[in-house]
């Protein structure tokens, strides 16, 4: 059976969800960032349990997929007046489990919660559009809900607040906010058969053919990348994409498209053009050098400085869900921090 976290392995990339299934072996170690994803990820998903009430069914695991689903309908039509958390369902060959059932007049609210920030557009108030994976996610759960017999009524991401501060006390009532994603989604539930057939023929075929590149980190970090590093053809060692920004991405496209220019090395500098154009030609010089290339200004600016000179280092740690009173999710708190002083030129 395949599960709705393996289907948003093959959208990522087929390679993925292959190697997850034949070689999870060849995974890199996990490191510090994703345990930290993985906490942040529990401490949201309790706290958004709290949303429910004290008195909210909670179905039991079961190694059978199907059992599991079963037993979970069955929980729920025994109290239908209740809202469940962890729901597993099953439709077919794809199986998926509901972070929350909300119960609503006619049937449920599905409610996806995710340790990331409701988006606002600039003027920090105004909705922005949710995040695609987050869309994706969801509507592959709306499926297999509506498509197993459970009755939903609408869909929404239980997002956090960002524009909350925590009061202290224990109280989280204002940690999450909702978005009704329930005609994003309209479109996206039809496609979901079809990305489950593509998945199981990626799966009964070779390792799918791939290249390392940025869907390796969009829109989550794939453990495999050390791996598939090993399979890459050799690198170019100055390849034009080395342009930085989405200008410079855009200039480098352009020039491989209509010049053939592969390398960073190959265009005049009359070719380097745009707002960031010196910069282009900066980073020309260096790859053509090897070696850094200091803008002069800067230069002039940092000789210009007084003795003794103070840096200053400061650590800071982002936490989804606040522990001190005033302070928002994700808001950066420092937590220590250093003072390395140069008396004389090199002399700490």
């Amino acid at each position: 059976m395949l599960s709705k976290s393996e289907l948003q392995s093959y959208l990522q990339c087929p390679r993925k969800l292959w190697l997850e299934r034949h070689h999870p072996e060849l995974a890199d170690a996990d490191d510090s960032s994703s345990r930290r994803r993985e906490i942040d990820g529990n401490l949201v998903g309790a706290k958004a349990r709290i949303q429910l009430g004290e008195d909210f069914l909670w179905p039991p695991a079961h190694d059978d997929p199907a059992l599991a689903a079963e037993g979970a309908k069955s929980l729920l039509r025994q109290s239908p007046h209740l809202s469940a958390a962890e729901v597993p369902m099953v439709h077919g060959a794809l199986y998926a489990r509901a972070d929350a059932l909300v119960c609503d007049a006619d049937g449920y609210i599905l409610r996806e919660t995710k340790a990331s920030s409701f988006p606002l557009k600039k003027d920090k108030a105004t909705p922005d559009k949710p995040e695609e994976h987050h869309l994706v996610d969801i509507a592959i759960q709306a499926w297999v809900m509506s498509e197993s017999g459970l009755p939903l009524t609408r869909s929404e991401l239980n997002l956090l607040n960002s524009r909350w501060r925590y009061p202290g006390g224990g109280d989280y009532a204002g940690l999450f906010r909702q978005m009704d994603v329930t005609a994003e989604i309209a479109e996206r539930l039809a496609a979901v058969p079809s990305w489950v057939e593509a998945a199981e023929n990626a799966l009964g075929g070779e390792l799918p053919e791939a290249r390392t590149g940025k869907h390796c980190h969009d829109p989550y970090e794939c453990p495999f990348q050390g791996h598939c590093g090993t399979l890459d053809p050799p690198p170019l060692p100055h390849p034009i994409e080395l342009l930085p920004d989405s200008a410079g991405k855009g200039l480098a496209k352009k020039l491989r498209e209509t010049k053939g220019y592969v390398s960073i090395l190959e265009p005049d500098a009359a070719e380097l053009i745009g707002k960031q154009a010196d910069l282009y030609c900066r980073i020309q010089a260096a790859h053509r050098a090897g070696e850094a290339v200091l803008e002069m200004a800067s230069v002039a600016l940092m000789n210009g400085l007084p003795y003794p000179r103070y840096f200053f280092d400061f650590e800071g740690i982002d936490l989804a869900v606040p522990r001190w009173a005033g302070v928002r999710p994700y808001e950066q708190i420092p937590f220590q921090w250093s003072c390395h002083i140069e008396r004389a030129p090199g002399v700490f």
